[in-house]
C-alpha cells in the first residue's frame, strides 16, 4: 500500500455520523475512489454475529481466535481479541488497499477530524480534541476558528471532502 487519506468523524450519539459517512462513501465511490470504513461500536451489547449454524461461526465457537469465510469476491472475518488499537484496525482496513479510510469514533486519536456538533454543549468538550479540520453543525449553531458546514448542506459537505482528499493529507501506513 502506498499512501492513504485517513479522516475521523466524531460527535455524540445521534449526531448523524453514520449518515454522513454513508453519504461520503457513496460520493467517493462515484468518483472511483476506494474507501474503507472503521466504526467504533460503542453499544454494550456487542456486535451481532451470523447464525451459529454457519461453518465459520462453528469454527469460531469451537475456539478459533479468527474465522474467515471466503468466496470469489468477499470475506467475512470474525476475530476474538481484546483491546484492539486503532492502529491495528487501520492496518486491517488497509488490506483492501483503499485510497481513503474513514473512521467513525475514536475521539482521542490523532488523525484529521470532522466534528459534528448537535448542541453547543457538545462543542464545550469536543473543541479540545486534536486535529480538528472541519466542524459540522446542526441548527443555527455558529463555531469560530474552524471551517463550519451545516449538516443539511450535502453539496458543501461533499465539496469539502473532495477538497480535503485533494490536498496533502496523504499518510503512509
Amino acid at each position: 500500500m502506498d499512501a492513504v487519506s485517513i479522516l475521523q468523524v466524531v460527535g455524540y450519539k445521534n449526531s448523524r455520523k453514520t449518515t454522513l459517512i454513508e453519504n461520503w462513501v457513496k460520493e467517493l465511490v462515484s468518483i472511483e475512489k476506494e474507501v474503507s470504513v472503521i466504526k467504533h461500536h460503542g453499544h454494550a451489547n456487542g456486535l451481532d454475529f451470523p447464525s451459529d449454524k454457519t461453518d465459520s461461526m462453528k469454527f469460531f465457537h469451537s475456539g478459533a481466535t479468527c474465522s474467515i469465510a471466503v468466496d470469489d469476491q468477499s470475506i467475512q472475518m470474525h476475530q476474538l481479541k481484546n483491546n484492539w488499537t486503532l492502529k491495528q484496525l487501520v492496518q486491517l482496513a488497509a488490506i483492501s488497499n483503499p485510497e481513503i479510510i474513514i473512521i467513525e469514533g475514536y475521539k482521542q486519536e490523532d488523525y484529521d477530524k470532522v466534528v459534528i456538533i448537535k448542541e453547543l454543549k457538545d462543542w464545550e468538550t469536543l473543541q479540545h480534541l486534536t486535529n480538528i479540520v472541519c466542524v459540522i453543525v446542526h441548527g443555527e449553531l455558529k463555531i469560530d476558528n474552524y471551517p463550519m458546514i451545516h449538516i443539511e448542506n450535502t453539496v458543501l459537505l461533499n465539496e469539502w471532502l473532495i477538497d480535503w482528499i485533494g490536498g496533502d493529507k496523504l499518510e503512509t501506513i
